[in-house]
């Protein structure tokens, strides 16, 4: 019989417990005892907490890094707004659990590195929307956009439904285009 891997479940039940408890509400005791590990084995294989952290989120991270990556490589010529917000949304669907996680737990965003790496590709997105100059309008119009990204993924319309999935990105591109 394999032997189970204590790593995934740390990581699956920091997750579960994060989305619970808060970040901050969630001790390395906890997660030890949910996985019925000590606490030794929980720094042997995370060093920390906050490294934990940054290993849950990290996924998600890389594929927004790399989604901004592509776009911001185009010339705006060149980029489909409607693919581009589509494929925003179907990374954030394919991270569900740990966006929903990150965008209601207010001690991961305020997390130095982790919130600074939000706060980078938050910006990013807005210039790839409202260009590097907006004025404040324009800026919070491209932030109600990527809410209407964020938002759906957050409360669970979107499992399963294309439908709905296309919905939200044709609002969001429609909304978009009036930048």
């Amino acid at each position: 019989m394999p032997r189970p891997n204590r790593r995934d479940d740390l990581l699956a039940a920091a997750l579960e417990l994060f989305a619970d408890r808060g970040y901050e509400g969630t001790s390395v005791a906890d997660l030890a005892d949910a996985t019925g590990l000590s606490k030794a084995a929980f720094v042997y294989h995370f060093g920390s907490k906050g490294d934990l952290l940054l290993e849950l989120a990290e996924p998600l991270l890389l594929d927004l890094d790399d989604l901004m990556d592509r776009y911001e490589s185009m010339a705006a010529t060149e980029r489909d707004l409607g693919v581009a917000l589509g494929e925003y949304l179907a990374t954030l669907d394919r991270h569900r659990e740990v966006a929903c996680w990150i965008d209601g737990d207010k001690s991961v965003l305020n997390h130095e590195e982790l919130g600074a790496r939000l706060d980078a590709n938050n910006r990013r997105a807005h210039v790839l929307l409202a260009g590097r100059r907006p004025s404040k309008t324009t800026r919070a119009k491209a932030s109600a956009i990527l809410g209407m990204l964020w938002r759906p993924v957050r409360n669970g319309y979107l499992p399963d439904d294309p439908r709905a999935r296309r919905a939200v990105v044709e609002l969001a591109t429609q909304a978009a285009l009036t930048l």
